[in-house]
């Protein structure tokens, strides 16, 4: 039997700096410092995996320990060399920290330290994975981080910095190893098949490279496990790497997305079912096709005429079938479909049966509801928005009747709108033809009334508080300005308005009952006016009708439900009972400042009518 195979990564491991692909800063650095006699008592390289951390500290540690060295390009040939490059070197110590992470293994290496080298120049350490070490090992190695012995070299080698403890790195120098590109991983792995005599092509040499995702020690893996296709004068080409990888085709990832760009369920699923046939698994899929609408969304929001071989994972004859399947989606819509792809490979996971659950997140990518539906509701806004910005464009609609609209009081002074609806409730049933002649008729003359309320106003100073009147939306405040208000001046620049009792005066300056005041005053002029509440002068005598016939005229102006008349009768008797009883009441404290008087009896008037419409709203309901 001959000698035992050497993988490829093995096989063509860097050995000096010149062979380190994608690191040049990195290089540079090292190769300075050895230069300057400035080497570092600790080192730090942090990167994705097969980037070159390990093949880097032996690189320099052989440079360090060379016979000619330090020097940046050790010989290769000397003892120290050989020994570092088997692995037998007494001054060079590899430990990997996933195995010796205990604090007796931390505590049993700092013993070690305490000697001096054997041929080299320097003690160096290389401890791998060093992320897996316990806190405890951790601190044992603080003091020694921080002050080591003469000639003694720490290199930390891991894929998990957040995990080293930040006492740990603020001791030493941090180098972080970068994703090599895939144009040189490409040439390295083209290099390599030439040497070796692999006969593949540049299309699958391009596939592996970009398959490896920067890392040249799985490029290397993949490329020495098609080399074995190759026999008998076979050419390995894409078909073949793809079957060894376990990664779907450009084809089927162009079908899958062009079924859920024209929403084709079934063949949406027959080409799901023909790919899982194959053998790929669901997890794979969700990740070829992140990865595929990754590619869309910078094809449809970046210019890739100068980078595309750098920032593309597609081959460059597929591009022009990228750039016009970009142009069925939106941006929004592409990022939106990735956040989704994300989070149910996350869900995947943790399912047991993972072919109905992609075939479920896949067909409701299909439809997109939940995206549909944002996007429907920014077009309403935006067409909201236009008809608020012209208010001669709005379009006012009679709302639906409902069993509980008729159960609703209206009190006496309630806009048309209202009493228009609660007529047409109780009205007995006509039919269908008329109903529907009725209801147009009555929508026609409920938008008449509320543009001739927004535009033409009489310049008498009633009508003009009748109008303000009716555009209050708020119940309770127009029943407080109606029925216990005087107005005295009503204009663009302000509205003056009596209440003959003080604390009348306090309630209405709350917020719930002025703010309804201001926006039906705004309705009426298109701005707010300036709003003066006070106790009436001696010259305030400008309307002869009291409150209580304004809100009678509004009533009447509008049409009059059996339960809105019985209310109005009610404020009537409950009005005159008041006066009565105020009356009696004046006799029996006549020795009373007349002030607390009238306190006493505005008070108990507006709450009786208050306790009445509460009564009367909520029909004797119990709330919470």
């Amino acid at each position: 039997m001959g000698e035992s195979y050497i993988p490829l990564y093995r096989k063509y491991r860097p050995q000096t700096f010149a062979d380190l692909i994608g690191q040049e800063a990195l290089v540079k650095t090292l190769s300075n410092a050895i230069k300057l006699d400035k080497v570092a008592h600790a080192y730090l390289f942090t990167g994705p995996r097969g980037t070159g951390k390990t093949s880097s500290a032996r690189i320099f540690a052989k440079s360090l320990n060379c016979i000619n060295g330090p020097t940046t390009e050790p010989c290769g040939k000397c003892p120290n060399c050989l020994d570092m490059m088997n692995g037998s070197s007494l001054d060079v110590i590899e430990l990997d920290a996933a195995s010796n992470n205990s604090v007796e293994d931390a505590r049993n290496l700092l013993e070690k330290t305490q000697f001096v080298p054997i041929s080299g120049n320097y003690k160096i350490y290389i401890i791998d994975e060093v992320h897996m070490l316990s806190t405890a090992a951790f601190n044992a190695l603080l003091k020694t981080l921080e002050e080591p012995p003469k000639k003694l070299i720490f290199i930390l080698a891991t894929t998990e910095p957040h995990k080293v403890l930040e006492t740990i790195i603020s001791r030493c120098q941090r180098f972080d190893f970068r994703r090599i590109k895939s144009e040189d991983i490409f040439k390295r792995l083209k290099h390599i098949s030439e040497l070796e005599k692999i006969n593949i092509t540049d299309e699958a040499i391009r596939l592996i490279a970009r398959k490896s995702f920067g890392g040249m020690r799985d490029a290397l893996a993949m490329l020495d496990q098609a080399s074995v296709l190759a026999l008998d004068g076979k050419t390995i080409d894409v078909p073949d790497v793809l079957s060894i990888i376990g990664s779907l085709s450009e084809d089927s990832l162009f079908e899958i997305v062009d079924t859920l760009a024209h929403k084709k369920p079934d063949k949406l699923l027959e080409i799901l079912n023909k790919i899982l046939q194959s053998g790929n698994e669901p997890s794979m899929i969700l990740k070829e096709l992140t990865q595929y609408f990754r590619n869309l969304l910078l094809i449809k929001s970046c210019d890739l005429s100068d980078n595309k071989d750098e920032l593309l994972e597609v081959s460059n004859e597929y591009v022009p079938k990228l750039k016009e399947q970009a142009e069925l989606f939106e941006v929004v819509e592409i990022a939106q479909i990735i956040e989704k792809l994300s989070e149910y490979n996350n869900n995947l996971k943790n399912s047991t049966n993972q072919l109905l659950w992609l075939e479920v997140m896949l067909i409701n990518i299909l439809y997109r509801q939940d995206i549909n539906t944002i996007k429907s509701l920014e077009k309403r806004i935006e067409k909201l928005e236009e008809q608020l910005s012209n208010p001669q464009n709005i379009i006012v609609q009679k709302p639906q009747e409902s069993p509980s609209q008729k159960e609703n009081f209206v009190p006496v002074s309630a806009p048309v709108q209202h009493q228009e609806q609660i007529s047409q409730e109780e009205a007995p049933q006509k039919p269908i033809h008329e109903h529907h002649q009725d209801s147009q008729t009555a929508e026609e003359k409920l938008e008449k009334q509320l543009n001739s309320a927004h535009t033409t106003i009489s310049g008498d100073l009633k009508e003009r508080w009748k109008t303000i009147l009716t555009n209050i939306e708020s119940v309770p405040s127009r029943m407080l300005f109606c029925n216990l208000s005087k107005p005295v001046e009503i204009n663009e620049d302000r509205i003056v308005i009596t209440f003959k009792v003080e604390s009348f005066i306090k309630q209405a300056k709350e917020t719930n009952k002025i703010a309804p005041l201001e926006k039906a005053a705004q309705k009426m002029f298109g701005k707010v006016p300036q709003i003066i509440l006070r106790t009436p002068l001696e010259s305030d005598n400008k309307i002869e009708e009291s409150p209580k016939e304004i809100a009678k005229e509004l009533a009447s102006s509008e049409k009059k439900t059996e339960h809105s008349i019985q209310i109005e009768h009610n404020l009537d008797e409950n009005l005159e009972k008041t006066q009565q009883d105020d009356k009696k009441e004046t006799n029996r404290t006549q020795a009373a400042p007349k002030k607390e008087k009238d306190l006493a009896h505005a008070s108990s008037l507006f709450l009786e009518e208050e306790a009445k419409y509460v009564v009367d709203l909520f029909q004797g309901k119990i709330i919470n």
